[in-house]
């Protein structure tokens, strides 16, 4: 807990950042002013305050993304706005809030002329009490339960389902639905509740059960867990009966932030993609001790304390290397003893060196070596999470490279690196795809074509030798999970970054002269999986590219010609004249400036004064069409189409 004096110098710097339009350093001390204030409500509005001052900096510097968002409610939540709005800005996500009134969830879910229509949010948070949903159940449960539980579980769980079913059927907004806390105790008492099978907490679980597979069902709709919070924190303490029952607030005061980063995390998860590299130091981090000082046999790893607080966080290294996080070695010592130290202590490590696509072991500086990473892997340093610790080291990567996300792994406290981990929202997802568990061998396999490229004569001799098939899909089929998640991660070549919602793209999918077309990559080496996405429509005789966008992990093999291609021919086939796409600049996506140029299009319009604005570019299909290159084998170019009342899921 901040001391008095911290605290208000804390504020001074708050301050003086927003004055200055200074957002990085704004943002970093918020987050401890926010997270150890004593005087917690006033702290959170003062930081909402300065968040309005640098809101534009915000979006323009920090990838800050603004999000209308609307609050469907049956409790008291407006102490909470200033916390929520704080702790999302520290997630990326910055929030103009509208609140529907607490009597009038129904209305605001349902009808075509309510306000939440009016408003047209891009999120929907929705927060309803258990006793508006499932009044009946702790009644029902006093007995001991019995088949009306069930019933009024089932019933309940539909209840929910015609409103977010209605919701969606008018509205793309992303949505976050609020599960409800498991009750700390009923009148069949802290025995019966564990014992008897229609206990109210066991009933309350197993409607979160419904809730949660109702979201999974709803392209764009994630489950928040309150009870998993509330349980972390003190299901007793979550809720000030007093204030609840005067005013329906039902959080308690002191766990306003606990709840407001809990409900920031989920919507921010809707809008990012997770982070994909993690990359760790070995001494006093993957292992206790200095390899160079105390060799193989010193260091601490393996079964007894403390050498097992280590072996737990490579553990954990190694779970999220089975769902798809690339891991990277990144340590000041010599390369042969690391290499002995892992042979040596095999028994003890959870991790072996061939779990690491990559490793950077020498004694240059770790800033230099994250670069050269970023290179070899074709990836954002802002898909990077650095965990090291030495101080010296963190801060100089914080100031070298503040796109990386830096954890300081704490020395004498060993144990509290996961928790430390799990408390950030860095590798966060709301689904895991095939091709993200297949990511770690892709990037093997990427290092085996960069080797066959330099004994190639000709780019033309390599890429043939490669045996490239691109098949292209329909969303359905890609699945959309992964289409989503391609259109909010893809950054070097997305034409547009326009970062469109699951429900937006299966309007591309099933409308009349919609395209939404996914492309999957194989050759010799392995499956690349599903890494392009475009999205099109036809109106009158002209074809409209709202995206086009492909991974990085596959530019330059001639997959983005294919893929424009493709578009360009079922445009012609649904009556197209003429194809039109546009190019939206960013900081990150340059390499696609001369994309349509490059491939016949001409630019429309005046030219722009502004080298930021974004460019027009046409192509008259009665004049021709692109090709697709000579060295790719095509699949699933027929043209498809939605059946009538088609409708994917995430």
């Amino acid at each position: 807990m901040l001391s008095e004096a911290e605290r208000q110098e804390l504020r001074g710097r708050i301050k003086a950042a927003a004055a200055e339009q200074q957002p990085a350093v704004l943002l970093a001390e918020m987050k401890q002013l926010i997270r150890g204030s004593a005087k917690a409500a006033p702290d959170a509005m003062f930081c909402a305050s300065a968040l309005e001052k640098i809101s534009d900096t915000l979006v323009a510097q920090k990838n800050v993304r603004r999000v209308k968002t609307f609050i469907v409610r049956s409790v008291t939540l407006e102490p909470l706005l200033p916390f929520l709005r704080v702790e999302a800005a520290l997630t990326g996500l910055l929030l103009d809030v509208e609140m529907g009134g607490y009597g009038s969830y129904v209305d605001d879910m349902l009808n075509a002329q309510g306000a939440l229509t009016r408003f047209a949010p891009e999120l929907v948070l929705v927060v309803l009490e258990l006793e508006d949903v499932a009044g009946a159940l702790p009644e029902l449960c006093a007995n001991g339960g019995g088949e009306a539980v069930e019933q009024e579980i089932e019933a309940a769980a539909e209840r929910m389902g015609q409103m977010l079913r209605g919701l969606r059927a008018r509205s793309s907004a992303r949505m976050v639905v609020q599960g409800f806390v498991v009750p700390d105790s009923s009148s069949l008492g802290d025995v019966g509740d564990a014992n008897v099978r229609d206990s109210l907490p066991r009933a309350v679980e197993r409607l979160n059960e419904r809730v949660a597979a109702l979201c999974r069902s709803i392209a764009d709709c994630v489950f928040f867990d309150v009870d998993r919070l509330a349980a972390r924190y003190g299901r007793r303490q979550w809720r000030d009966v007093r204030m609840f029952l005067s005013s329906r607030l039902s959080i308690a005061a002191d766990a306003f932030s606990v709840y407001a980063r809990g409900m920031a995390r989920s919507s921010s998860a809707l809008f990012r993609a997770p982070r994909k590299v993690l990359c760790t130091d070995l001494d006093n981090t993957l292992w206790g001790g200095v390899l160079g000082e105390e060799g193989p046999e010193g260091i601490a790893t393996g079964g007894a304390f403390p050498g097992n607080c280590y072996l737990e966080y490579q553990r954990y290294l190694k779970q999220l290397a089975s769902r798809g996080i690339l891991l990277a070695a990144v340590s000041k010592n010599n390369e042969s003893d690391v290499i002995e130290a892992f042979e040596m202590r095999a028994a003890d490590l959870a991790l072996s060196l061939s779990d690491f696509v990559a490793k950077k072991i020498s004694w240059r500086d770790k800033a230099e070596s994250l670069r050269e990473l970023a290179a070899e892997l074709s990836l954002g340093l802002d898909s990077f999470v650095f965990v090291d610790d030495n101080p010296v080291e963190c801060e100089a990567i914080r100031r070298a490279l503040p796109e990386v996300a830096v954890i300081g792994a704490p020395l004498d406290e060993p144990w509290r690196l996961l928790e430390m981990l799990a408390e950030e929202p860095f590798f966060d997802a709301v689904v895991v795809t095939e091709d993200d568990v297949n990511r770690t061998q892709e990037y093997r396999a990427q290092a085996q074509r960069a080797e066959l490229a330099t004994s190639a004569a000709t780019r033309e001799e390599f890429l043939a030798s490669l045996g490239i098939v691109c098949t292209f899909l329909p969303v359905a089929e890609a699945p959309l999970a992964r289409a989503v998640q391609l259109l909010a991660k893809t950054n070097q070549f997305n034409l547009t970054t326009r970062r469109q919602s699951a429900a937006e793209v299966e309007r591309f999918a099933s409308a009349d002269g919609g395209q939404a077309i996914a492309v999957r990559v194989r050759d010799r080496f392995g499956d690349a999986g599903v890494v392009g996405l475009a999205l099109a429509e036809t109106k009158g005789d002209t074809c409209f590219i709202d995206s086009l966008l492909l991974s990085c992990r596959v530019i330059g093999r001639g997959i983005e010609s294919a893929l424009l291609a493709e578009i360009m021919q079922r445009a012609r086939r649904m009556g197209s004249r003429r194809v039109v796409g546009e190019y939206a600049p960013t900081r990150k996506n340059g390499l696609c400036a001369n994309f349509f140029a490059e491939h016949g299009f001409v630019r429309s319009g005046a030219e722009n004064s502004s080298k930021d604005e974004p460019v027009c570019y046409e192509f008259d299909l009665r004049a021709g069409a692109v090709e697709s290159p000579a060295w790719l084998t095509l699949e699933g170019t027929e043209e498809y189409e939605f059946a009538e009342g088609t409708h994917v899921t995430s």
